[in-house]
């Protein structure tokens, strides 16, 4: 066999398997539950449940594989879902699937109501302060213990963390990409 460079290996590794373009993440196999299969998701929405009740099947990528499944049974579990997969019955092939992330087609997300919005949908936005100074432009929301975090790219390229509560972001315009926000001193 062939050894294969650590160059190639690192190129191989930026490239991505799958497009996700048309696809939003929905959720992450971080671990596995018990002898029987099951698995533990990280969801990276807040309406996962709602997602994968609508679903008959849902499309699980790890590295260069994609398969669908189907789901037999899902239980919240602290912050995390338990989820049952019909194709997977014991605690070797769950913990073959550790890694694994949940994409749907961006078509068949679950519909919102009044004031729900998905978080890839505010990615790119504006952001300004109560007064109409521009901040900078969001491009990325971490997800911490206690809350959701807006990493803010400012015109000079330094960044600025907003935490995603209602003392700090006052209005967020999903139709118009901009997020208006109130900024306390030494947050700039």
């Amino acid at each position: 066999m062939k050894k294969k460079g650590i160059r190639a290996i690192l190129e191989r590794r930026k490239r991505k398997a799958f497009d996700h373009k048309d696809e939003v993440m929905i959720g992450k196999i971080v671990g596995v539950h018990g002898i029987k299969g099951e698995v533990k998701i990280k969801p990276e929405s807040d309406i996962f449940e709602k997602q994968m009740e609508a679903l008959d099947l849902i499309p699980v990528y790890r590295g260069t594989k994609r398969e669908e499944l189907c789901v037999e049974k899902l239980k919240p579990y602290k912050n995390l879902y338990i989820v049952k997969f019909k194709e997977i019955n014991d605690r070797g092939e769950a913990e073959e699937r550790v890694g694994g992330e949940l994409w749907i087609d961006k078509n068949k997300q679950v519909e919102l109501g009044e004031g729900e919005f998905y978080f890839s949908d505010l990615i790119g936005s504006k952001v300004f302060t109560d007064d109409g100074k521009e901040v900078g432009i969001l491009k990325e929301i971490l997800e911490q213990p206690a809350g959701h975090i807006f990493e803010v790219e400012k015109s000079d390229g330094s960044k600025i963390l907003i935490p995603f509560i209602s003392q700090f972001v006052k209005d967020v315009d999903i139709e118009n990409k901009r997020i208006v926000v109130s900024l306390i001193e030494g947050m700039e």
